[in-house]
């Protein structure tokens, strides 16, 4: 009996953490408004964990469930934010929904934030 209860115990844990998935992939942005508007959006999809996106090597650090929502749909959603992803372009609509210091396809914000 105790043996079938500890297995049991096992199966429930490892179901539970083999449905969290860590990916890193680039969103392009420039600035530390950028960083808030991404990490502040994704952490209120339902599913994703973590985000913790990188101002310097612009690389986001999602933990999600994936049960919940893939990796296709995070893209999109970042995308639909206004975010360039290697996977999704943003709408342009969302894109020029952003603040002028946020268009990153600007080469003069660019070099602006450097």
């Amino acid at each position: 009996m105790k043996n079938t209860f500890f297995i049991l115990i096992i199966l429930v844990f490892s179901s539970v953490f083999s449905q969290t998935q860590v990916e890193n992939f680039f969103v392009d942005g420039v600035c530390g408004m950028c960083k808030d508007r991404i990490e502040r959006s994704c952490i209120k999809v339902k599913g994703i964990r973590l985000a913790d996106w990188n101002l310097e090597n612009r690389e986001i650090k999602v933990i999600y469930n994936t049960k919940k929502i893939s990796i296709d749909e995070i893209h999109k959603f970042i995308a639909s934010i206004g975010h360039d992803t290697k996977k999704e372009k943003a709408p342009d609509e969302a894109y020029n929904s952003l603040d002028m210091c946020c268009k990153y396809r600007d080469e003069e914000v660019v070099k602006d934030h450097q």
